[in-house]
């Protein structure tokens, strides 16, 4: 039995992508699968998940001792295979390589370009940092087994910079999400958002354009307040079962993240959970978010800078639930044919079965 071993200091110890899908369909397929991260030891779902304590607070702390206390605990599992999940880990996989191991990188963003937008970098030096973190990328990346990339466009990103890339979408598994036959005509009008709350992810937008609208907005996230409209309502983070229980209330669900360069070409998971749902999707138009929306017909994409764009399209799927039910079914159609993890298990086995 091979031996693997994921490696992540900033995400979560049961984050989606690494543990529910890549961790657990490794162990599915006859791996002996571990997991470093922050937090508690324990065993789930035939991963042994690997905790050195509590997650630092401040990001520079975790780039620098967490990253380094995650390599001390992957030494002493002797893997096979480490994947690495964050860009203040390729140091590291580095290290591994010299000790023998087989190592891949596993990129869920655009590194370079998300440095581009982050508020904590002073605006004249993100240009220096962007570069300078793509130089030290490269020259790691070239040295290690494989890239994952969580997009094509990322994949693209990668393209004659390393050894191999493969592309494995961050696709919803199709038993997370409940699909629920209750007609439109017979839920209330309600407006659903499931994710990171920000600006930059569209909070203003979307109170903007919906606080006069006649129905609700309920948002689902790491972001409890009170609201002070009596049509919106924050209700934090809820598990699965809760978002199951959402989607089940709802006519349609939101998607407006602002237009920066590092929400272009992403996929967002809660477009492909909406659909998976049976909810009719108001997103964003960007080229590859339209492309995805209208070759599916499964909802409307409209500019994210215009408000009345946005409360135009969620009133026009209030106001007429058959044809916002008939747009949902479509996409969850076309989940259960092409957006789905099934598909995307195939490709990271068999990139596992090559090393």
């Amino acid at each position: 039995m091979k031996r693997v071993c994921h490696l992540t200091s900033a995400h979560t110890q049961e984050d989606i992508r690494i543990f529910h899908k890549e961790c657990v369909s490794l162990a599915g397929a006859g791996y002996d699968v571990y997991q470093i991260s922050c937090g508690k030891t324990y065993d789930k779902k035939g991963v042994h998940i690997v905790g050195i304590g509590l997650k630092p607070t401040g990001r520079f702390t975790r780039m620098r001792k967490t990253a380094s206390e995650i390599y001390k605990a992957a030494l002493k599992i002797d893997a096979d295979v480490y994947h690495l999940h964050d860009p203040e880990l390729l140091p590291y996989g580095l290290k591994l390589k010299r000790l023998g191991k087989k190592v891949l990188f596993d990129s869920h963003e655009d590194v370079p370009e998300q440095i581009m937008d982050k508020d904590y970098i002073a605006g004249p030096l993100r240009k220096i940092v962007s570069v300078g973190y793509r130089s030290y990328e490269s020259h790691v990346i070239k040295q290690l087994d494989a890239v994952v990339a969580a997009t094509p466009h990322i994949a693209e990103k990668f393209k004659g910079r390393c050894r191999k890339v493969v592309t494995v979408n961050n696709y919803p598994l199709l038993d997370d999400i409940k699909f629920h036959e209750k007609s439109f005509t017979e839920r209330e009008p309600i407006i659903c958002y499931a994710g990171g709350i920000s600006e930059m992810r569209g909070e203003k937008i979307m109170v903007e354009a919906l606080r006069h609208v006649a129905g609700k907005l309920i948002m689902a996230g790491d972001h409890e307040i009170e609201s002070p409209y009596p049509n919106i309502q924050y209700v934090g983070r809820l598990n699965r079962d809760g978002v199951n229980e959402l989607y089940g209330s709802a006519r349609l669900g939101l998607c407006i993240l602002k237009p920066i360069k590092n929400y272009y070409y992403s996929q967002p998971i809660k477009i492909f959970e909406y659909m998976a749902a049976g909810l009719p999707v108001v997103a964003s138009n960007f080229p590859l978010w339209r492309k995805i929306v209208e070759d599916n017909a499964c909802g409307v994409c409209v500019d994210p800078a215009d408000i009345n764009a946005v409360r135009k399209a969620c009133e026009e799927l209030l106001n007429n639930p058959e044809k916002g039910q008939q747009l949902g079914r479509n996409g969850r159609k076309a989940v259960f044919e092409k957006y789905n993890w099934a598909n995307e298990e195939k490709t990271l086995l068999a990139l596992y079965d090559s090393l």
